[in-house]
């Protein structure tokens, strides 16, 4: 009986241990994955966000047309101005799928629920020439983040949604908020149809940095729930959800 016990006791320790071990590797796998340094690659994040906006007012308007090869939406990915950072697509109250070849040097910049302000914005705040006024109205695209999730190859980076979080406390980290004022160059199209020119602008919003993957076959997909506080608004709450299929060269 003492050997019976003494045996079940070991086999239960080894497999406590072996479980454990795959958890903790897993768990760092996830966490490793997400860069939360000072000056990731060489610049703060609210130099990163800039240099996303600066790049995403320039996508084309109108609809996403579908890629005739893959059946998906068309490859949207772009680059700062030192081609360092690849920066994807933000997905808000949108839904969008694509498959991308992208490279294995490179990190990559997730716009999970971002905003920007400047005076060609349709909001009374951004005319008065007062940066405290530019802050409030880019925060305000922002506020009500109530669910989010970031996947890679199945396995959850970042979450919360309801009591489930997974790398909850990196939130503060990916917060760009009460940013410098900047040159804001729109060109003649751009994604807003805005008036093309330069103009003082402030940023906001969550962005998170991936490290660069390792070749081969990869899918990322992020996703968020903005709950609405603005009276008499047609939905209660906005969602985001985007997926990349990604080709690591």
């Amino acid at each position: 009986m003492s050997f019976n016990i003494t045996t079940a006791s070991l086999v239960s320790i080894v497999t406590f241990v072996t479980i454990f071990g795959y958890l903790s590797q897993l768990m760092g796998a996830e966490s490793n994955q997400l860069s939360t340094d000072a000056k990731p690659y060489g610049k703060t994040l609210e130099e990163w966000a800039k240099e996303y906006w600066q790049w995403n007012v320039g996508v084309p308007p109108g609809d996403i047309p579908k890629d005739v090869n893959t059946n998906l939406d068309k490859c949207i990915v772009g680059s700062d101005r030192q081609n360092t950072m690849i920066l994807l697509f933000g997905v808000y109250d949108l839904t969008y799928s694509t498959k991308c070849n992208i490279s294995s040097a490179k990190p990559i910049l997730v716009p999970l629920l971002v905003g920007e302000c400047d005076p060609t914005v349709t909001e009374p705040r951004s005319k008065t020439g007062k940066i405290e006024d530019l802050w409030a109205c880019a925060k305000h695209a922002d506020e009500g983040l109530k669910a989010w999730e970031v996947r890679l190859d199945n396995r959850v980076l970042f979450k919360k949604a309801g009591n489930e979080e997974v790398n909850g406390h990196l939130i503060d980290n990916i917060l760009v908020r009460n940013s410098s004022l900047f040159n804001f160059t729109i060109p003649q199209v751009n994604r807003y149809e805005a008036d093309a020119g330069v103009y003082p602008a402030v940023v906001d919003g969550y962005y998170l940095i991936l490290k660069p993957l390792p070749p081969g076959e990869h899918t990322l997909s992020y996703k968020f729930t903005q709950e609405q506080k603005i009276p008499g608004a047609d939905l209660s709450s906005i969602n985001g959800d985007a997926t990349y299929l990604l080709g690591i060269k």
